[in-house]
């Protein structure tokens, strides 16, 4: 482990971007490698020191990816050296030191992207416990000029299990108004985007794409 002094992250992410990090890590099987959880350190503004990660949420993340004391010392070894490169690259900035002579780093604006590129490649819906019957319609006008993040939009909500019942017309039944913002915001299409929450769903098709999917939390 490399001999250091303990290192701070300051926090200086939006809340809405920070709280899509917090899910992104707590789910299994995201968030589970050694540079998303060192990624999702800075964004939380956790704590790096010899042998240990705070806040608790951190010893989460180490935990899945290592099962043996052994590899996990290995693990933190690799989250000392992607901080070094992040640092490197100038994903982080160097912001003084506090009196306990705790290093404390913050992320620079090139660093903000590329936590908000991971939020983008890991982003899904999170499944509730149970559902509350209604359902989320994702409209959008998004002109021509703007094609390509149009195409990105659409191929992320698809990858996000959404159905298109219509050229631009994307249906869920559960939750998404966060995880939608974000990609609006992240793909500059904010103006031509609408999320609607309806109570009744009477179209056979969008039904029948989500009838196993909803048979496990009905």
């Amino acid at each position: 482990m490399p001999r250091h002094k303990p290192i701070r992250f300051e926090g200086t992410l939006e809340p809405s971007v920070k709280s899509l990090v917090t899910r992104l890590v707590k789910d299994e099987g995201r968030g589970k490698t050694v540079i998303n959880a060192t990624l999702a350190i800075v964004a939380l503004g956790g704590v790096l020191a010899l042998g240990v990660i705070a806040p608790n949420l951190f010893s989460v993340v180490t935990h899945k990816l290592a099962r043996n004391n052994k590899k996990r010392k290995e693990d933190y070894r690799q989250i000392w050296r992607r901080f070094y490169e992040l640092r490197k690259k100038d994903l982080l900035e160097f912001d003084g030191e506090d009196e306990d002579g705790t290093l404390i780093y913050k992320v620079s604006d090139k660093g903000k992207k590329r936590i908000r590129r991971f939020v983008y490649e890991e982003l899904v819906i999170n499944k509730p416990k149970k559902w509350d019957g209604k359902w989320r319609l994702v409209i959008f006008d998004i002109p021509e000029k703007y094609r390509k993040a149009r195409s990105s939009f659409s191929l992320k909500l698809k990858e996000m299990g959404f159905y298109q019942c219509q050229k631009s017309v994307w249906i869920h039944p559960f939750q998404c108004n966060e995880e939608v913002n974000f990609l609006t915001d992240y793909l500059n299409i904010q103006p031509f985007v609408k999320v609607f929450k309806v109570e009744e769903m009477t179209d056979g098709k969008t039904l029948y794409y989500f009838r196993n999917f909803l048979k496990k939390i009905v």
